[in-house]
């Protein structure tokens, strides 16, 4: 089973990123759970202070936790709105302290597949903060799958209920999460 990690880069709890996030952990249950083990992470559940000025003798047991979460994934599915043209300062922050928390200052990261989408309740949904999210990624090593999926703002992607509408699922599905698991089923098990 490879491990698959998904995760949402705001700090809000219940926002449409974190249930995209949460909604695209189920389809893979659902259509790979015989080989991908999808694996949820709330950065909200890890208390961290702000990495700067912190040194890798700095490491708070949260931030410690945080990377054994991110270490044996074989891909990221990142569900991220955009904070004025640019990611979430949750999602920097524990970024740098993923980053800390190797002595060579890489991260998880580095040399993984990462598959981004996006959705936000007003403005250009998410759009804008792809781009800085997207260089960020390429930076640490990242290989960000290049279709991104962007549910905008003029349709939520979720139904009354809070189920994800069938057209979200189809464009998950043959956009960047049935690219991302496609990615990670054809390299060969370690």
């Amino acid at each position: 089973m490879k491990k698959l990690l998904f995760l949402s880069g705001t700090s809000h709890v219940g926002s449409v990123n974190w249930r995209l996030a949460s909604a695209a952990a189920a389809i893979t249950k659902q259509f790979f759970g015989d080989r991908i083990d999808p694996v949820t992470l709330d950065l909200m559940h890890f208390d961290l202070p702000s990495f700067e000025g912190a040194s890798e003798n700095d490491q708070p047991e949260d931030a410690v936790r945080l990377k054994a979460v991110f270490d044996g994934v074989a891909g990221i599915f990142m569900s991220s709105d955009e904070y004025t043209g640019t990611y979430s300062a949750v999602l920097r922050n524990g970024i740098g302290w993923l980053r800390l928390s190797d002595p060579n200052l890489r991260t998880p990261f580095d040399g993984t597949q990462v598959a981004l989408c996006g959705s936000s309740g007003r403005g250009a949904g998410g759009l804008r903060g792809q781009p800085a999210l997207q260089q960020l990624l390429n930076e640490l090593g990242a290989i960000v799958i290049p279709q991104h999926l962007e549910m905008g703002t003029a349709e939520s992607p979720f139904d009354a209920s809070g189920a994800l509408r069938p057209k979200a699922q189809k464009q998950l599905l043959e956009g960047c999460l049935g690219k991302l698991c496609g990615n990670i089923l054809a390299v060969p098990a370690a």
